[in-house]
């Protein structure tokens, strides 16, 4: 958190950036997004578009994902492990399990399995996101070490204007 929060309405101070790694469960940092109130309590609006968002933009990045990054999308689906091993075709639900863990990571093809079930059914969810064509089946996923952390992520929430001109509120993110 930056700097002296300027006042908005109902007591509510507006941050610069908020860290919301704890309330999300992966590194997400918001820009200009969050109120917190004079006790410090925090308000994030339109949490569940800022989920959808934050599952979309992630699976977007050629990055190879982790226990924690898995976990969290799993979760944005609403889905125990069971539900999520069969939606993407898994026999054994354990695996989820291991993979969420650090035991062991999805290979390849599975993973872009899963990157393609999140933007199959959070992608009308992320407004801010844009998707290009066919993103996932010629994505070339970068290795990742085992000492490099998480993949930071920034968003701001703004008004954009929608294909018939009417404003849209979406988490877009930080440049």
């Amino acid at each position: 958190m930056v700097s002296s929060p300027p006042e908005t309405e109902a007591g509510m101070k507006t941050k610069r950036e908020h860290d919301a790694t704890p309330e999300i469960g992966i590194s997400v940092t918001l820009i200009d997004t969050v109120q917190e109130d004079d006790d410090g309590n925090v308000e994030i609006p339109n949490l569940d578009m800022l989920l959808a968002t934050v599952a979309v933009a992630r699976v977007l990045a050629p990055v190879q994902l982790v226990g924690p990054e898995l976990r969290f999308l799993r979760h944005v689906l609403h889905l125990t492990g069971a539900e999520f091993a069969r939606a993407i075709d898994l026999s054994d639900k354990t695996v989820v399990s291991r993979w969420e863990n650090g035991k062991t990571r999805p290979g390849g093809y599975t993973e872009k399995i899963i990157r393609q079930l999140i933007l199959n059914l959070l992608g009308s969810r992320a407004p801010g996101v844009e998707i290009p064509e066919n993103a996932i089946p010629g994505m070339k996923i970068r290795q990742r070490e085992a000492s490099e952390g998480p993949l930071p992520m920034a968003f701001v929430f703004k008004s954009r204007s929608g294909s018939e001109g009417q404003s849209i509120d979406c988490y877009a993110e930080a440049a």
